[in-house]
């Protein structure tokens, strides 16, 4: 495949000839702003239903805004020209606000340094130049350009087109769909990070770019190379003649595309697979990180933070534990906790068994993203939010995206700082239980509290100006009181109308069974009151997010009320939960059948509630979640009062067998070592079953001993910052990651990320490698199993001292 040359080398525009004016619409994959003879011009490489395409607008402007009375202040102190448009506008204060159209960002960056020396406020100031041409034309993913296709004098496949005009594109009937083209990479290396093979995984298609001679009976998908430098030059070419649109692995831009980042700059090798020829880069230097990756026309998602957007949960995030906990199946690798060896081993005696592992690894993440669906995720989180595609978190980001565009037709820039200064708003509602064990506990959530809060009393940053000022005028009846002061305009709120908007979509995408587009829907809608709620968004002000936590206090507290005006017993709440205890001698024939009824009646409360109180439409609903057979709140260790986020209750399937939910339990916490969370859920089990606990425990407590558990005994724990960044010294994990480096005689088991495996032992704590004997069997049974053990002993009238102390069933 022909190469289109990278865009700083680009033939200046006098050379290129352009056509008539085309339409064309297409996903647009990455954005750039580049500098071409002094002009900034805006890229877009799109992905059409006949294939790639570049889309550039030249001569474009960087913006940013200023108060109209500060113009002449700033214009007189800049040594450089640019363009200052009145426009109709106003900042949050009303005041009027001018335009400012500069060339560069780094002009920018002089102009912002200016305007802080003169106390001068400038607006909007961190929305890039790519960013904003699409947000406030309300285009997110898919674009309809219209331009003329120029005719380049250098040998180019990439059609590139001058860019007149862009909107959202309008999806018609008749319109092609718009495939885009994965392929899954991996890397295996040395530990020196020489480059042994590569991996290469797609629809239908596998390839393994090995270093080494041809072997006999070797896998057909093996493609031979002599070196290093040949697999690097052959990996080049192959994305020039496969050309993917995305590129998908386990730790890929922090691990494989950095190696071979490095691996081409110590050989001096342009790593030119971008589109069209483009050198893959990073934006900050030495720092491989997903948002700093620049890698024109391809997108790339990482397995774990695309796993962790979605709200999945594993002990540990790497591929062997995934992949088993997903697809039943692991690596293609005998001893995968020693791998680095074995593969250095493989590339010396069995590189045809190195290869099957490559290719493996990389058909495990190709299956992980296809059983969890994270590309349509992914796809659907960028159609909602206007972020990069493949960009993950970036909340505020955002928030920004959707909102902005409808703030600018409402009148207002952004502010360009929060507006509070250390006043904060509560947290959620966490009601104080009754601990003990029931039967007979209902669970009603409220179906996205937050959400239907913001919707149902416009709780709109727009609106808290706009209702403030209309309150200053004696305009009352015009507004919704919230809390701290604040007011909401009855007309025209943006945030609920955003929000009322998502929450029709999720609804459809329920109806369509489209899960990943109902996920990321959710994930946007409950991440709207956290943004408002940050210091790091603008828009933070603490009568915004008060607005929303307490009035969610007040809704859990009079909710509580309502029901036990029902006869029935609040026995918990939590942020949008009410959990409902029937009482001992009730007569409920249809339990489920009570908790639905039980949920139609709030909700229909609430309704009456809002219009009666504030003539406002109720979007607060109410559903029955689960009913719980038998339910246990704990109370605090060492005390009598009950536990918060803590609970674990059980309940009957479709084929009655028991299904156990531990929230906030040792159970469900990585921290705390397997033996404790194996018996925890055994402990819970029996009891809810009737079976005989202490026995159970008292055998337990006695293998423990004789050191049959030592396998269970083993902690897990990641080190989250460098060992010499550690403040607490005592913490186990790091004194086991220390005396790891100094058997291994190397820092790297010491660096941010690595996982320490530790026993404690009458000597403290000791990583496994250390093959310690003198477990401190001791500490587990009093700081590990003695408080997982108590709640249930205490339901069951027994002590754990008197357990423990029972030489009969001890020796």
């Amino acid at each position: 495949m022909n190469q289109l040359q990278p865009q700083s080398t680009r033939s200046p525009n006098t050379h290129q000839s352009p056509q008539a004016l085309q339409r064309v619409k297409g996903r647009v994959l990455t954005r750039h702003a580049i500098y071409r003879h002094g002009q900034l011009v805006l890229q877009y490489y799109l992905k059409t239903a006949n294939g790639p395409i570049l889309v550039e607008l030249l001569h474009s402007d960087v913006i940013c805004f200023c108060r109209q009375q500060d113009v002449g202040l700033l214009t007189s102190k800049i040594d450089f020209a640019l363009k200052i448009e009145p426009i109709a506008l106003n900042s949050f204060a009303y005041e009027p606000i001018s335009a400012l159209y500069l060339k560069s960002t780094s002009q920018l960056k002089t102009l912002s340094r200016l305007a802080n020396d003169l106390g001068i406020t400038l607006f909007e100031t961190d929305i890039k130049p790519e960013q904003r041409f699409l947000i406030e034309r309300f285009i997110a993913l898919d674009i309809e350009c219209v331009g003329a296709y120029l005719s380049e004098t250098h040998n180019s496949t990439l059609p590139l087109m001058s860019l007149e005009r862009a909107r959202k594109t309008i999806i018609e009937p008749t319109d092609v769909e718009i495939k885009l083209t994965v392929i899954s990479l991996d890397f295996e290396c040395s530990f020196d990070g020489e480059l042994y093979s590569v991996g290469l995984y797609g629809e239908q298609y596998q390839c393994v770019f090995m270093v080494g001679e041809p072997q006999d009976n070797s896998h057909d998908f093996i493609v031979w190379v002599t070196d290093e430098v040949d697999l690097i030059h052959h990996l080049i070419e192959w994305f020039a003649q496969y050309d993917p649109d995305i590129i998908i692995g386990w730790a890929v831009v922090t691990f494989d595309l950095a190696l071979l980042y490095r691996r081409c700059l110590l050989h001096q090798i342009p790593l030119k697979i971008g589109r069209g020829g483009c050198e893959l880069s990073w934006k900050v230097d030495d720092k491989f990180r997903p948002e700093t990756l620049s890698l024109p026309g391809r997108v790339v998602l990482d397995g774990i933070d695309w796993l962790k957007a979605a709200f999945y949960q594993f002990d540990s995030f790497s591929l062997e534990f995934v992949s088993r906990h997903l697809l039943d199946e692991g690596k293609a690798i005998d001893h995968v906790e020693n791998r680095g060896q074995e593969i250095t081993t493989l590339f010396c005696t069995d590189k045809n068994a190195l290869a099957f592992y490559n290719i493996t690894d990389c058909r495990l993440v190709w299956d992980i993203f296809d059983k969890t669906q994270l590309v349509d995720f992914a796809i659907e989180r960028a159609k909602l939010t206007g972020l990069e595609f493949g960009r993950v978190g970036a909340s505020i980001a955002a928030f920004y995206h959707l909102y902005l565009p409808h703030l600018h037709r409402h009148g207002f820039v952004a502010p360009a700082l929060p507006a509070s200064q250390g006043l904060e708003s509560p947290g959620g509602y966490v009601m104080s239980s009754i601990p003990g064990y029931y039967k007979d506990v209902l669970v009603l959530d409220f179906k996205s509290l937050y959400p239907s809060i913001i919707r149902t009393f416009l709780i709109d940053p727009k609106g808290l100006i706009e209702g403030l000022s209309m309150t200053k005028q004696g305009n009352i009846d015009s507004t919704v009181p919230g809390y701290l002061g604040a007011q909401f305009a009855r007309d025209n709120a943006i945030l609920p109308s955003l929000v009322a908007d998502l929450a029709a979509q999720r609804e459809l995408a329920k109806l369509e069974k489209n899960a990943p587009l109902s996920q990321a829907i959710k994930i946007i809608m409950n991440s709207l009151y956290g943004v408002l709620g940050s210091r790091g968004c603008v828009f933070h002000d603490a009568k915004l997010a008060s607005s929303i936590t307490m009035r969610g206090h007040q809704i859990m507290k009079l909710t509580k009320q309502w029901i036990e005006e029902c006869g029935y017993q609040v026995i918990y709440g939590d942020t949008d939960s009410t959990f409902v205890w029937l009482g001992h001698n009730h007569t409920v024939k249809d339990i489920n059948a009570l908790g639905q009824q039980l949920a139609f009646n709030m909700t229909a409360r609430w309704r009456e509630w809002c219009e009666h109180e504030y003539q406002l439409e109720s979007y607060l609903e109410l559903e029955f979640e689960t009913h719980f057979d038998q339910f246990i709140m704990p109370t605090l260790r060492g005390s009598e009062e009950g536990s918060k986020k803590r609970y674990v209750g059980a309940s009957l399937n479709a084929n009655s067998e028991l299904r156990i939910t531990f929230k906030g339990m040792e159970q469900v916490r990585s921290d705390w070592s397997p033996i404790a969370r194996k018996m925890q859920f055994d402990l819970y089990e029996m009891f809810f079953k009737g079976e005989d606990v202490i026995d159970y425990l008292r055998q337990e407590l006695d293998a423990l001993k004789k050191g049959e558990r030592d396998s269970e005994l083993i902690f897990k724990k990641r080190l989250r910052r460098n060992i010499e960044d550690y403040t607490a010294k005592s913490s186990p994990h790091v004194k086991a990651a220390r005396h790891l480096a100094n058997i291994k005689g190397s820092n790297k088991v010491t660096r941010k990320g690595a996982q320490i495996r530790y026993v404690m032992t009458t000597n403290g704590s000791q990583p496994i490698e250390a093959n310690p004997n003198n477990i401190d069997y001791e500490y587990y049974i009093t700081k590990q199993i003695r408080p997982i053990a108590e709640p249930i002993l205490q339901l069951c009238g027994q002590q754990f001292d008197a357990l423990v102390n029972d030489q009969l069933s001890l020796i």
